[in-house]
């Protein structure tokens, strides 16, 4: 089948992390054996686009390893206009889509992702093109009440118009039903893909050294990170030889390192700085558990990558790793705990090596790898298709 992807955010590049989990989905589903697309209109602020212009600059399009990718900036200069930025991000969309129809043909499935502005552009080509829209949802927006009512109608409409609504974790699709005014919509739950970079588990061998704990992800507040580094204080004091580091980057990482100073646990913490994807294995092959301390997660695609690379997982109760932890995984906690962050990274300890990396491995493979998520997403698209006569 011929499926063209229309994401709400996209990597600039095949080296960039924002938005990694949706090439990795569109590089599945090549792999599969579906022709594949991608549209991404870029929204930039005036404020971005002027601190770092050099963001701005990548071709309409490439092939992207064989997917035709198709990329325009947009600047996002109506933010406080109801409607406005995402009328300026559907006007791109559809310019992009009369060309990509022209050049590649028309697809026989848009799969949009994200209502918010993805799904609801998606959803408006849809109809004029007369081509069914899959949405799936990945926004943490709705749990943290970020949404104007404005953009709640919208992501209501698109679910709507929609002839199949996909969330990342089943927390979530509860949340929606809640949240959108979409009655008649139901969420089925496909997550997202871990892509092959993770291969067979070689972890370092451990010898006589501390234990490792990474946490993976961007450094704000809905990270937990300041709840991490209290719990590893506690961890320390318990006598445990552990090291934390902390890969990543991003506006709260001079706070979180000023924090480990007071907290005089600096000289067994490191910042690793932001990692590219494809050396993220290579660096869970250096530790030895993966920490998602998150306050809300609607899927959670770090901790499904630190099973595939056998890492047992402690994480916390958000609203995406319940759905990724099983048993022999690791240990699950409640969010904004310290304490209990730190009873399971002690406990981990002592049962380090009670952990088995091959199943863990090859349980997360079943449920998270690239063909694993492309067979569940192609009986969808079938699904579509046989009830469209």
């Amino acid at each position: 089948m011929h499926i063209l992807i229309l994401p709400s955010w996209y990597p600039r590049a095949s080296n960039d992390v924002g938005g990694v989990f949706f090439r990795d989905q569109a590089m599945a589903l090549l792999n599969y054996g579906h022709k594949v697309g991608v549209l991404s209109p870029q929204m930039n602020s005036l404020r971005k686009l002027f601190r770092r212009p050099h963001e701005v600059d990548f071709p309409y399009f490439e092939f992207d390893s064989s997917i035709a990718t198709y990329r325009k900036g947009v600047l996002a200069a109506l933010p406080r206009v109801p409607y406005g930025n995402y009328w300026l991000f559907a006007r791109a969309a559809r310019k992009m889509m009369r060309d990509y129809v022209r050049e590649n043909g028309t697809p026989d499935i848009i799969h949009a992702h994200s209502a918010l502005l993805g799904g609801a552009a998606a959803a408006k080509i849809g109809r004029d093109w007369n081509i069914p829209v899959v949405l799936t949802e990945h926004s943490s927006g709705f749990a943290r009440n970020i949404y104007m009512r404005w953009q709640l109608r919208l992501a209501s409409k698109a679910a709507e118009s929609s002839h199949t609504c996909i969330s990342v974790s089943p927390a979530l699709g509860e949340l929606l039903t809640k949240k959108l005014s979409a009655p008649k919509v139901s969420w089925n739950w496909v997550p997202n893909v871990v892509a092959d970079r993770f291969g067979k588990p070689a972890p370092e061998e451990r010898a006589n050294r501390p234990i490792r704990y990474l946490n993976l992800a961007l450094m704000t507040e809905n990270k937990g990170q300041k709840d991490l580094l209290n719990a590893f204080r506690h961890v320390l004091e318990s006598g445990v030889s552990a090291e934390l580091w902390l890969a990543g980057d991003g506006p709260i990482r001079s706070e979180l390192e000023q924090l480990a100073h007071d907290l005089c646990v600096s000289d067994h913490v490191r910042f690793t700085g932001l990692i590219p994807p494809g050396e993220v294995p290579a660096l869970m092959g250096e530790v030895d558990v993966m920490v998602v301390s998150s306050h809300y997660e609607t899927f959670g695609v770090v901790a499904a990558e630190a099973l595939m690379a056998g890492l047992p997982l402690i994480a916390t109760r958000c609203g995406g790793p319940e759905c990724i932890v099983s048993e022999g995984d690791g240990l699950l906690v409640p969010p904004k705990s310290p304490l209990a962050l730190a009873d399971a990274m002690i406990q981990i300890d002592g049962d380090i090596n009670s952990y088995e990396p091959d199943k863990i491995a090859r349980r997360a493979r079943e449920r998270f790898s690239g063909p694993a998520v492309a067979k569940q997403l192609t009986e969808i698209y079938e699904g579509i298709h046989r009830a469209r006569g």
